[in-house]
């Protein structure tokens, strides 16, 4: 029987076993957190005269079904790959462990017994303390970062619940691996939000960051910019060397934008060879300069090919945000007309208005 989890269950903390013997003294057993069976005599007055030979035999039934249980604890504390620990909440420190605690976080049972949930939780000590007070209130799962022995942070789920410890409030965590599940979640976040031609912000959330952005913008009576930027005579490419090569063009040109606007703005495709920018802060005299770069940095885009060199120029057009912009659709609607004038007006060109 493994004792360093005998204990866990309430009824198998501090049981004593009180035996009326024939020279009047008793036979005391105790089953407690972390110790073997212990078995002593000593003075007894409470125990009835001629019980002795009953109470060694119920005594005898009792400690095998405490053997049992405390097999059935051990066994259900490391069935499974769920690190358990039990915490104080006033302090943090780790009060007991499963094997798989100690195998991820510690290495050796004393080690993790010395430890905090500080030292595991990549929270800051006050959001580690309001967690425990929410989970000591009522069970509670949470989603964390922990440290592990190999010193690797791994994403964990967390389900947190309150139990009586040795005759004390404590925490009992059952925590879980998250690492596939938060890496799917991320790839389906991606597949979502992304177009998979270009890995620009697909239409839908392209405009739900520019909706965003701009209610942002008027909340805090801050500047910002919006720009499309449409590829010059796009047709002529898939036409003259196909359209795997103008895929491969498009996606170029796309990377060189994304690189470009790093830290600037937000890039997304609208649709077929045209784009959509969101600048934030953006003034007049800066949005013209970030956006003339852009459209000099895509004329020296080239796509190698036999039959020559693939290239394009774009042109752009943008809109300020002002105070007549109730919503981002009339902002955009400028925007469009920029677009059109800077066509009209010969391509490859910033038009702002």
């Amino acid at each position: 029987m493994n004792h360093e989890l005998v204990g866990k269950n309430e009824l198998l903390t501090h049981f004593y076993v009180f035996l009326r013997t024939r020279d009047k003294t008793a036979m005391r057993c105790r089953l407690n957190a972390g110790e073997r069976l212990e078995v002593g005599f000593g003075p007894s007055e409470e125990v009835e005269e001629g019980g002795g030979d009953l109470q060694c035999r119920d005594a005898d039934v009792l400690l095998e079904r405490i053997r049992f249980l405390g097999d059935r604890v051990d066994a259900l504390m490391n069935v499974h790959h769920a690190s358990i620990l039990v915490i104080d909440p006033r302090s943090g420190k780790i009060i007991d462990g499963n094997n798989e605690s100690v195998v991820r976080y510690a290495g050796s049972r004393e080690r993790l017994l010395s430890m905090s949930v500080g030292e595991i939780n990549t929270l800051s000590r006050s959001e580690i303390s309001a967690r425990m007070k929410q989970a000591v209130s009522n069970r509670h799962h949470f989603e964390f970062k922990h440290r592990l022995i190999t010193g690797v942070v791994q994403d964990v789920d967390v389900y947190s619940g309150p139990i009586m410890f040795d005759g004390r409030q404590a925490l009992i965590s059952f925590i879980h691996d998250a690492t596939r599940r938060k890496a799917t979640e991320r790839k389906l976040h991606l597949l979502a939000t992304t177009d998979p031609l270009t890995k620009c912000f697909n239409h839908r959330h392209f405009l739900s960051i520019f909706r965003r952005e701009f209610r942002l913008a008027r909340r805090r009576q801050g500047a910002l910019g919006f720009a499309m930027v449409d590829l010059d005579h796009f047709k002529r490419i898939n036409d003259t060397f196909g359209h795997l090569v103008g895929d491969r063009l498009l996606r170029k040109i796309a990377d060189t934008l994304r690189k470009r606007l790093a830290g600037l703005g937000g890039l997304g495709r609208l649709g077929g060879e045209e784009f959509g920018i969101v600048l934030s802060e953006a003034c007049l005299g800066r949005a013209d300069c970030v956006l003339n770069e852009l459209r000099a940095s895509v004329r020296a885009v080239v796509v190698p090919t036999d039959r020559g060199a693939a290239s394009c120029t774009v042109s752009i057009g943008a809109a300020l945000l002002s105070a007549a912009d109730q919503n981002e659709l009339s902002l955009m609607g400028r925007a469009d007309r920029a677009l059109y004038n800077a066509k009209a007006a010969g391509r490859d060109r910033v038009s702002i208005f």
